[in-house]
């Protein structure tokens, strides 16, 4: 009952959480007022020898008080722990106190971002149920405190639920290591990741640089229009800028990757698993069993050839489902995945299951649709003389219609008495499955163009998210409906 003491009265954070409250509050003050930081930036020039302008010191008066009352805040956030409720009284001029029984609480979650590792602190979040507001957060709290506040709500919750807590709530137990990312692993999913986001940064960056240059004085537009009048130069442009885009996108994607999956451990306890990962914002997310409604792996063309997937495990973050959360762990292999889904789901009975095509108009439909809106762009094109244009029309609709093909060929589904299961991809592959017991609520939908042909869509809704199975006859939809409630209803098992 030591540990009891120590959280009987009420109690401050760590002194650190001062700084970083501070520190959230200007970055909240910078997001939503930053068109009058750009207007105060841009107007600096107008600050005269007697002071600086009216926008400016708009800007310091109010990161000033941001500071203050990030302070305040601090000062007036407390904690304690009160018959078997942890107890949080803040607020500066509207105060509150929030009661939070044991019994609702989910998961207890670390996290530490560069400020909280470089002082050795770590933030708590706590998942709770039963409530729209199903998150709470502490900034920073000693190593030892929050250990210690996790640990005494955890075995109290369990004395209380009188065994039921493996229900609802990580049991801390001994740990075992399911998976662990190498630093070649972290290299080869940075260099195998979908680059199409470094590439938009990348286009930012670009059009940054060119606007900067033109107002140094430099004439970019004349060096681009010489380097446009010939062919030679047109071609080293472009080999220019596609090796620019190869070389920093893919750096870009690695040192994201990096920074996310560092040291990223997968940990195995008695009833759930605990992500760990992360190198300036380490994260810690814990996932138990019974609140995982769905798992999904995937892998792109160069990760399908390095044999290695990407795996989410899909979970519900309270029992009024108000946010939901995911685990995301890459660089698995195919036993890696066997394991996991072991783990989770031993009797999905997933062997010699008959998989089904989808529907051929999964990929008409829309094909159709791309040749027309090609041959209307091109037709326009053509008129206004613009010729490279209808080359680079023609092809993105010829890559368009390669995807769509080999996404329609990949699309199948099956289905036994356990469990609906779907395979999917383009260039890559792509898995997912539901067990009976875990879906929530089924739909079907069809669009007009379906309707005509009697095809639909089956939606499945579980606690963490939908999937689709889609263009399938609407016979076989209506069955599916039919035998899944069935299987639903007829459930003796909890989906939660």
């Amino acid at each position: 009952m030591e540990r009891r003491n120590n959280f009987d009265s009420p109690r401050k954070q760590s002194p650190i959480a001062l700084l970083l409250i501070v520190y959230n509050r200007f970055k909240q003050f910078i997001s939503r007022l930053w068109p009058i930081i750009l207007i105060a930036i841009v107007s600096g020039g107008n600050s005269t020898a007697s002071g600086p302008d009216k926008y400016t010191l708009t800007f310091i008066a109010i990161a000033l008080i941001s500071a203050i009352s990030g302070i305040i805040a601090y000062f007036r956030y407390f904690f304690w722990i009160e018959d078997d409720q942890l107890i949080i009284k803040k607020g500066i001029f509207n105060k509150s106190e929030t009661q939070i029984p044991f019994d609702r609480i989910q998961t207890i979650d670390f996290e530490q971002n560069l400020i909280q590792q470089a002082f050795g602190v770590v933030g708590l979040k706590i998942e709770t149920a039963g409530s729209q507001k199903s998150e709470l957060k502490m900034q920073a709290l000693e190593i030892d405190v929050a250990n210690g506040l996790r640990e005494f709500i955890l075995s109290n919750k369990s004395q209380s639920m009188e065994g039921a807590l493996t229900d609802s709530v990580l049991v801390e137990e001994k740990e075992e290591e399911i998976y662990a990312i190498s630093f070649p692993s972290l290299i080869k999913i940075g260099l195998t990741e979908n680059h199409l986001r470094s590439v938009f940064a990348i286009l930012f960056g670009l059009y940054w640089i060119y606007e900067t240059v033109k107002d140094a004085g430099l004439d970019a537009d004349g060096y681009r229009d010489s380097m446009e009048g010939t062919i030679i130069g047109n071609i080293i442009l472009i080999a220019i800028l596609v090796f620019f885009f190869i070389v920093i996108s893919v750096g870009f994607s690695v040192v994201r990757v990096f920074l996310t999956y560092f040291e990223l451990k997968l940990l195995r306890r008695n009833n759930g698993f605990k992500l760990v990962s992360g190198l300036f914002n380490k994260k810690e997310i814990a996932a138990v069993d019974k609140k995982i409604q769905l798992i999904s792996w995937k892998q792109n063309a160069l990760q399908k050839l390095l044999k290695f997937h990407t795996l989410q495990m899909n979970q519900a973050s309270s029992v009024q489902l108000s946010t939901k959360k995911a685990i995301i762990v890459p660089g698995l292999d195919s036993n890696d995945i066997s394991k996991i889904k072991n783990y989770l789901f031993p009797d999905r009975a997933e062997d010699g299951i008959e998989y089904l095509s989808v529907d051929r108009y999964y990929f008409l439909r829309p094909i159709t649709y791309t040749i027309l809106l090609s041959v209307i762009g091109c037709i326009a094109f053509y008129y206004f003389g613009q010729y490279t244009q209808i080359f680079i029309l023609l092809l993105a609709g010829l890559f368009y219609s390669i995807n769509r093909y080999k996404k329609y060929k990949k699309a199948s589904y099956g289905i036994n008495e356990k469990a609906i299961f779907m395979k999917g991809g383009v260039f890559g592959d792509s898995q997912w499955f539901i067990m009976h017991h875990k879906i929530q609520s089924l739909e079907i939908n069809q669009t007009p163009f379906q309707r005509r042909k009697s095809l639909a869509d089956l939606i499945i809704h579980t606690a963490s998210g939908s999937k689709v199975v889609p263009y399938i006859s609407l016979a076989k939809a209506n069955y599916l409906y039919d035998y899944i409630s069935y299987k639903v209803e007829s459930s003796k098992l909890e989906w939660m």
